[in-house]
């Protein structure tokens, strides 16, 4: 496919940018509205990506949390049935 041949999009404007991390950062609507984001059609392909990315980050952040909560977690627990 030829440069010319890619449908047109317009950049998104800063504002555009700054209305998306705001409702981003609301926990609830946040998380609604990144699913739309990412899984929608009818948004830019810019911020599907960063959706996605949001996401990605978000299942390593809880996959490194519920590791180190079972390895601190048995160490602690470990700690306090020894009798020391």
């Amino acid at each position: 496919m030829a440069y010319d041949q890619f449908p047109e999009r317009p950049d998104e404007s800063v504002g555009s940018w700054m209305l998306t991390l705001f409702v981003s950062g609301i926990p609830i609507i946040g998380v609604i509205y990144l699913l739309v984001l990412a899984f929608g059609s009818g948004s830019a392909p810019s911020k599907r990506n960063y959706a996605r990315a949001v996401f990605a980050w978000a299942i390593i952040g809880l996959v490194a949390t519920v590791i180190l909560y079972v390895l601190f977690g048995a160490a602690i627990f470990a700690g306090r049935n020894s009798g020391h």
